[in-house]
């Protein structure tokens, strides 16, 4: 058991039972005006999700997905030309849910690293290169922790132990150490402050998958030991197989299906999911992988109906025409397909 980084104190029943973040009809888009003409990049298109205490939410599909705005959008890290068009980000930390952007600056500053952590996609994203270590943990997480300096870099210290990190690498510079161990100094510097929520933007990208492992484990057992949720994404769906408690697949800016990892493996309901599912290898399988004729919509010009009709082998005239509602088929497994809608009517 951590000494340093106990879990969260358990939450009363009536806290327990209400999600740490619901997004409800979330839209974000790229607005740019150019020549007096404004163009819409339509990212996040009314999603609507909840992340429950003290469980890794994971979030898949391919690239231009919308899965980093999303993100970006959840943590509030936007800037223009991207925009929230309409919808809400709520957060509980235990005193009552608090839509994001209604929230004063001086608010929001307090909760980041607090009680909302950020690992971003890639270390130099994090880490200032001309700076060392010590500096990050100075910059981020000081104020936070209510300690002198010394206590402060004492913890810290400790806290890098935990995660298999030399205290040496304080007075290192970036450049100094490896992929996997910058990894895993932001991973250590997004949760030294104990979060009550952590955003993982495709943590383990450019890494072997040796040291990926590592970094996957580290986040598994810090997510444990601190009793904190996880919105872990990536595109890449064995990590989710082996990480998630849930499963939400994004595509062309919309969420498609959403079930516990297990069943969504199990029983893939859209037929993208099960694209992407039957996409992976499996040890004893040489038979050949197809890929997904065509490719993803722009989002600049998203096509009528489902989004994925122009790809979709079940495609049918009522998908060119509306928009599929995302409903519970089945019990905690939602999709957005009216094949599966008509079967289950059938």
């Amino acid at each position: 058991m951590l000494a340093v980084l106990p879990p969260n104190t358990p939450a009363a029943p009536d806290v327990a039972s209400r999600p740490v973040l619901s997004v409800q009809g979330l839209k974000a888009y790229y607005r740019v005006n150019a020549y007096g003409t404004v163009r819409e990049i339509r990212a996040v298109d009314d999603i609507s999700l909840e992340i429950r205490r003290n469980e890794i939410y994971g979030l898949a599909g391919e690239s231009s997905s919308g899965k980093s705005t999303l993100i970006k959008t959840v943590a509030r890290a936007i800037r223009p030309p991207l925009q929230v068009v309409a919808g809400h980000v709520r957060f509980d930390f235990g005193t009552g849910p608090r839509d994001l952007y209604a929230m004063p600056d001086t608010e929001l500053s307090a909760i980041r690293w607090r009680n909302l952590s950020y690992i971003m996609q890639g270390s130099m994203n994090v880490l200032n290169p001309v700076r060392k270590i010590r500096h990050a943990f100075m910059d981020f997480a000081f104020r936070h922790m209510g300690l002198g300096k010394a206590d402060f870099l004492r913890r810290v210290r400790e806290h890098l132990a935990h995660l298999h990190l030399p205290p040496e690498v304080l007075e290192r510079f970036p450049h100094e150490l490896s992929g996997g161990m910058r990894q895993r100094v932001t991973i250590a510097l997004a949760t030294v402050c104990r979060p009550d929520f952590v955003i993982a933007d495709e943590p383990t990208t450019a890494l072997d998958v040796v040291v990926q492992k590592g970094v996957l484990d580290m986040i598994r057992n810090l997510q444990r030991e601190l009793g904190s949720s996880v919105l872990f994404v990536t595109h890449d769906m064995a990590v989710h197989a082996n990480l998630a408690d849930r499963l939400g697949i994004m595509y062309a800016g919309r969420l498609v299906e959403e079930a516990p990892t297990r069943a969504l493996f199990r029983t893939p309901l859209h037929p993208y999911t099960r694209h992407l599912i039957a996409s992976l290898p499996r040890i004893g399988d040489d038979a050949p992988r197809h890929g997904l004729e065509g490719r993803p919509p722009s989002l600049a010009d998203p096509p009528p109906g489902c989004r994925f009709h122009p790809r979709c082998p079940l495609a049918m005239p009522i998908c060119r025409q509306e928009v599929p509602a995302l409903l519970a088929h089945q019990p905690e497994h939602r999709v957005a397909c009216h094949a599966v809608a008509q079967a289950a009517a059938s």
